[in-house]
């Protein structure tokens, strides 16, 4: 297999494919048939290796590339002096390098449908079927595709693309047709809990049949051709369902439900999609609230039946300090029960996570049945089957062996329930009313040894020792990790999961403090040990108290342990609790299952692993003031810009200066203060904006009158250098840098970002660009082709949903950002005006007119419901009140000037339109005064509107010309007259 095509829609992994493609078979000679059975996750860093060393090149295809870019052609040198050549480009140079070695190398072409692939490839064809076959190149030297190469395509199969040259097509040794595929969704999340995973496929399906029986008329196979890829359905598994469906749900809000707007806007499906997606919300909610199928477990007795009461956090550590801990922890049974019992109330864990992650799980404690086949049980057993589970001892001068319970029925003669003459369990109870269970507790417990590496040997009781602290390891170890998921979200998860941190220190300080118990006997060391084990573990606050419960801990004590200033010791961790200098931090004990807020939009590009965001919204929806504020917020989150109640764009932009990213920290990088604060950039795209204004190009300077030329950075190059310096100096913790573009859809975005699209996806992988550009980020400083978007640099677009150059962002493009919609909001007219005017009412001019101008949008009667509503209705911004005094005149402007010029630009376009005679409705200021109710005066007021923007220069019934001046006074008498 020499050429290979990976061909389907967006997101069904083609470049995923080609890239593990090339590894398997260049890397470790595997044949292709072989692909589909690896597991491609586990070997990520060999293949980003792979397609990094010089036995590879990964050609990202865009509009504007040429065959002098790749093959043979003009490589132009400006260092100061501008020198050209005729140079060997990246395919020429590797098929040299294969040809000298046995060795096989890969050439991937991604999204070859972006251009004439004839026009690209030129000869490369020929030499492609005719391996080592010469092939004359333009100044007489000549190229040929040894054997040793494989060259692989892949292929975005939609609507923007372009169909592949047949003489390319032809020539293919292997074509795999990807398609959205059930198969690999199951497949992917296999590992993670199955309600989490059945709950994504449930709504891959709906999406499927959705797309099925809404299909517009004359558009066939919409199913087929436009199902959004099974990779956009892929999130992270880490961590518990929860966390999995938490991920899954912005992915489906900001990217998923955008893609399917966006086919409803280009006429492929018809129907309510908006009420599809709140069903389809809702779906994913009802199934993250039904992810616990546990609806409650209780404590009940097993002989009498008898429920216990209470059953409570607070009564099981008064009975563990004032019982266990005072008769020195012998009672081994209630240690562990008491332990088990914090972690079914304390809240931290769901009861579902709580049995199947911890009790349930037998990689903690495995203790063995008698049974054929050999069953095996954790720290709870069903009480049917505690009998199979038991082990033997001998009997001295007897052949029998006594049997002796892991799970025993039979009361004790001491113990906490010894007075009641019974034993107490666990009863499950679920949600999908299915009966209730009886678990038993572990209770065949012994002190014997001190090793934490298995629970119980065969044949042998357990240990409560090795019982206790594997399920104190394991609790904490999850917790811990659960939390790190979360702890970005604000300094309260950072500083609770360094003390879960601090008592895993603590839990494996107190194992290693044992050796220093000692007493005169084997059994009285042993006792002494338990005994400071079980009393000192009450120091687990995680455990011992409930979520919700704030911890109070010496600051000073508390961030030197962390920081590691303070040595760590037992007596360090102790001496946290003890507030002696004044200072306290107070540590909030928090449950795993926090979903991510939707507006938390940082969070959200981090959890998912998309790095860009497009703000998109019709005009006037203050989207750039939107993403100037995200920025502000992640580089200043205290700045009191944020919490004031209204809040100007100059405001935001001023409170921004500080971290906008000047020249002189380009040039200068070690110098600039935002290598450790962050910073940020913008620039606004327009239709002649190109890829050498935005990634690398050639800079002419005259100095002395005399030209001189160097290839240098443009603005996204700069950024990327700079964020990459300030992750190598503050490797633990990169700041976070952003670059907003602003009008993103008004440039053609393939063309302006080039090969940079891969490198959006594959963060932290060299891209290698035409230009070569001194490198500051190595030391000594070089000169490289190559650039890398790291991940701690997020870009951040601004989108008019009402622009007719919408569709240049195509969707192997769109799938690798989130889109938010900022929609045309009532409440910040009405915030604005009792800001600015200090009145608690919504009696505004702007308020009136703003609801008038929205109800044109909702009447069919004026609407081409050929357009989505949401992409075209006229902004709030226009609508907001900037001064106390003063308004009345500045508001008739924006109505004459703005407004109305832009609804009558969507007259023209077609998107506002009526075959009504409206001259003959039109509403004088009087009638819309003398209104029956606020309803019938916007109603009113709209109808006006539409008239003059429809029929603007022509004449009223009055005799009057519409104009300007008409415009302008009509909405003048109407405030007058209702007296705003």
């Amino acid at each position: 297999m020499k050429n290979l095509l990976f061909t389907g829609n967006p997101a069904t992994g083609k470049t995923f494919l080609a890239r593990a493609a090339a590894y398997y078979l260049c890397y470790e000679k595997l044949n292709i048939d072989s692909l589909q059975s690896k597991d491609i996750y586990k070997d990520l860093d060999k293949i980003e290796d792979f397609i990094g060393s010089d036995r590879c090149e990964f050609i990202q295809v865009y509009p504007s590339m040429t065959y002098e870019d790749i093959v043979y052609g003009l490589d132009i040198k400006a260092t100061g002096t501008m020198t050209v050549d005729y140079v060997e480009k990246r395919i020429k140079k590797l098929c040299d390098r294969a040809r000298d070695t046995e060795e096989l190398h890969a050439v991937i072409f991604d999204d070859i449908s972006r251009v004439d692939a004839g026009a690209l490839l030129g000869n490369l064809i020929y030499a492609m079927e005719f391996r080592n076959e010469a092939v004359s190149l333009s100044d007489g030297s000549t190229l040929c595709i040894p054997d040793n190469v494989i060259v692989i395509f892949t292929e975005c199969r939609n609507f923007h693309a372009g169909h592949l040259d047949y003489a390319l097509r032809r020539r293919m040794d292997y074509v795999a047709d990807l398609k959205s595929d059930r198969d690999v969704l199951e497949k992917y999340y296999d590992s993670v809990n199955a309600n989490a995973g059945r709950i994504i496929i449930d709504i891959f399906d709906s999406i499927k049949e959705f797309l099925t029986t809404n299909a517009a008329p004359g558009v066939p196979d919409v199913a087929e051709k436009y199902m959004p890829g099974h990779g956009m359905f892929m999130v992270e598994r880490t961590g518990t369902a929860y966390f999995v469906l938490d991920k899954f749900k912005p992915k489906m809000m900001y990217q998923i439900f955008p893609f399917i707007n966006n086919l409803s806007s280009l006429g492929i499906l018809r129907g309510n999609i908006k009420t599809y997606e709140k069903a389809l919300e809702s779906k994913l909610n009802t199934g993250i609230s039904g992810l616990n199928r546990i609806s409650d477990i209780r404590k009940v007795m097993v002989n009498s039946g008898e429920h216990v009461e209470p059953y409570s956090l607070e009564d099981t550590v008064r009975y563990y300090e004032n019982e266990i801990i005072s008769n020195h922890c012998s009672d081994y049974k209630g240690i562990l029960e008491s332990v088990i019992d914090a972690i079914v109330l304390n809240g931290v864990f769901p009861c579902d996570i709580a049995t199947d992650s911890l009790l349930f799980n037998i990689e903690i404690a495995s203790i063995p049945s008698k049974s054929v086949p050999v069953a095996y049980a954790s720290y709870l057993v069903k009480l049917n089957d505690a009998p199979s589970f038991y082990y033997e001892t001998a009997v001295k001068g007897k052949a029998r062996r006594n049997p002796h319970a892991y799970y025993s029925t039979r009361p004790g003669n001491v113990g906490r329930w010894a007075e009641r003459t019974d034993v107490a369990a666990y009863e499950i109870s679920y949600t999908d009313g299915s009966p209730s269970n009886i678990y038993l507790p572990l209770n065949g417990l012994r002190l014997h040894t001190f090793t934490i590496n298995n629970v119980c040997k065969d044949n042998n009781p357990a240990e409560i020792y090795g019982a206790v602290y594997r399920l104190l390891l394991y609790y904490l170890n999850l917790y811990e990790m659960n939390i790190s998921l979360v702890k970005g979200h604000s300094e309260a998860y950072g500083d609770l999961d360094a003390l879960i941190q601090l008592e895993i220190k603590y839990l494996e300080a107190l194992h290693d403090g044992l050796k220093n118990v000692n007493a005169v006997t084997q059994t009285e060391r042993e006792k002494a040990r338990i005994d400071y084990f079980g009393t000192k573990m009450m120091n687990l606050y995680t455990l011992w108290n409930q979520q919700g419960t704030h911890i109070r801990v010496d600051k000073e004590k508390f961030d030197a342990l962390v920081l590691g200033t303070t040595a760590f010791d037992v007596d360090a961790y102790e001496d946290i609790f003890n507030i002696t200098n004044g200072t306290e931090k107070m540590i909030e004990i928090k449950g795993v299952v926090k979903m991510t807020d939707l507006k938390d939009y940082q969070q959200i590009m981090e959890n998912i692993g998309v790095r860009q965001m497009i703000f998109q919204g019709p005009p006037g929806t203050s989207k750039t003031f939107e993403s100037k504020r995200f920025v502000l917020k992640q580089l200043k989150p205290e700045s009191e810009v944020l919490t004031s109640r209204f809040v100007s764009q100059e405001e935001i932009s001023a409170a921004l200066d500080t971290y906008k990213l000047s020249e002189s920290d380009y040039a200068n990088p070690s110098a600039s203060a935002k290598l450790s604060t962050g910073g940020w950039d913008l620039v606004q795209f327009h239709p002649s904006y190109g890829y050498e204004d935005f990634i690398r190009g050639i800079e002419v300077k005259a100095d002395g009158g005399l030209p001189s030329y160097n290839s240098v950075n443009r603005i996204l190059g700069k950024i990327a250098e700079f964020a990459k310096i300030a992750e190598k100096a503050n490797h633990d913790e990169p700041p976070k840098f952003y670059l907003v573009i602003d009008e993103i859809n008004r440039a053609n975005i393939a063309t302006v970002f080039g090969e940079l699209i891969y490198g959006l996806e594959y963060r932290d992988s060299k891209v290698s660009t035409p230009y070569e550009v001194e490198d500051k980020v190595s030391i000594p400083v070089s000169r490289t082709k190559d650039i890398v978007l790291g991940k701690n640099l997020f870009i951040i677009g601004t989108m008019n949903t009402a622009d007719k150059s919408i569709d240049s962002i195509d969707y192997a493009i769109r799938r690798r950002f989130l889109f938010v919609d900022s929609p045309a909001d009532r409440g910040v007219v009405i915030s604005c005006y009792q800001n600015v005017s200090e009145n608690d009412d919504e009696n505004s001019i702007e308020l009136l007119v703003f609801d008038a101008v929205q109800a044109i949008f909702d009447n069919e009667s004026y609407f081409n419901d050929e357009y989505q509503k949401s992409d075209v209705r006229l902004g709030h911004t226009y609508f907001l009140r900037k001064r106390k005094e003063g308004y009345e005149e500045d508001f008739v402007e924006r109505f004459v000037f703005q407004i109305i010029p832009i609804l009558r630009e969507y007259v023209k376009d077609g998107i506002l339109d009526t075959i009504e005679e409206l001259i003959a409705i039109e509403h004088t200021p009087s009638e819309i005064r003398d209104a029956t109710d606020r309803g019938e005066r916007v109603r009113f007021i709209s109808d006006n509107i539409m008239l003059y923007v429809k029929e603007f220069g022509n004449i009223t019934r009055a005799g009057k010309r519409i104009d300007n001046e008409y415009v302008g006074t009509f909405i003048e008498e109407v405030r007058i007259k209702i007296g705003y």
